[in-house]
Parts: structure tokens; sequence; C-alpha cells
């Protein structure tokens, strides 16, 4: 939508003068309309200052217009602005819905291929061996009872052979 010098001004909440060096430095570019009247884009005036402060009136131009700025309806850009907008967020709602199943779908996947590996490492280990109490243990065991108890034998020998010759 391209709106006058003024206009612009006003929605973007900077001076008319400002625009207009924004215009001249060629940060800003400028439309010549059918008429021969200036005006700004309000995608470049969105572009260069940003937000706008307040929605810009559209103004009828030219030879064709009729009504004075006064009695020109003010919610027909509006109007034209908020269905543009409806229209883009209910794309992006849509959007947003095909992307949230499209993760939901991802991460079935996800935990059915990790199903599928803990069920294949389960196949492909062995089953763990419980731990026997083999022969081997029960004779180290033995032989360190004995080693202990010749040890402690050899330090009372006396008390030994004094008790068994009794």
């Amino acid at each position: 939508m391209i709106v006058s010098i003024s206009e612009a001004a006003r929605a973007a909440g900077i001076n008319r003068r400002t625009l207009q060096r924004a215009i001249q430095t060629g940060r800003l570019s400028a439309t010549v309309d059918a008429a021969g009247g200036r005006g700004v884009d309000l995608a470049e005036l969105i572009r260069v200052f940003g937000p706008l402060k307040e929605a810009p009136q559209e103004t009828p131009r030219g030879p064709d217009a009729v009504m004075s700025h006064e009695t020109a309806p003010k919610t027909a850009p509006e109007t034209a602005l908020v269905a543009i907008l409806r229209e883009q967020l209910q794309q992006a709602q849509q959007e947003k819905d095909r992307l949230m199943s499209l993760l939901e779908t991802a991460q079935q996947v996800l935990q059915a291929e990790q199903q599928a590996r803990r069920e294949l490492e389960t196949k492909l280990l062995p089953a763990p061996r419980p731990a026997s109490v083999g022969k081997v243990r029960v004779w180290i065991l033995l032989a360190v009872l004995a080693a202990a108890l010749a040890f402690a034998g050899w330090n009372f020998r006396a008390v030994i052979v004094s008790a068994l010759a009794s």
C-alpha cells in the first residue's frame, strides 16, 4: 500500500522532514503514483523505520478523488491489513500444525528404532552367567585358613604342644 509522505511520517512517528531526508539520501525509496504524487510503500517504511506507531490512513488522490480526507472511510486500509494479517496468521498456524505432526511422527519413529535396538542387543548379548562358587575358590579359602593356622601355630607352638600333651 502506498501512502503519502505526511501519512508515512505520521505512521512511523517521525517528522516529515526526517522522512524527506531519508528519501533524498536514498535510505528510503519513494514512488510516484499515476496522478504524479509522491508516496512511500508501507513495506519500505517498515524496513527503514521499524514497526509503525499508528496505522496509516489511505486518502484518495488524483482526479478521481471525490471524497475529502475527512469523509474518506478510515477503516478500509485497516480492514484490508487485518484481513491480510489474519490470512498470514492462519497460514502460520497451518504450517505449525504440519510441523507438529511431522515432529510427532519423527518421535514415534525414534521410539520404534530405540525399541528395536534394545531387542537386538538383548538377542545378541549372551545371557549373564550366575557367579559360581567353584572348587578353586573353596581350595583358595582352605589354603588361606591353613596358612593362618600355621602362622598362628608357629607363634603359639608351646601352647599347642602342652595342650596336646595333657
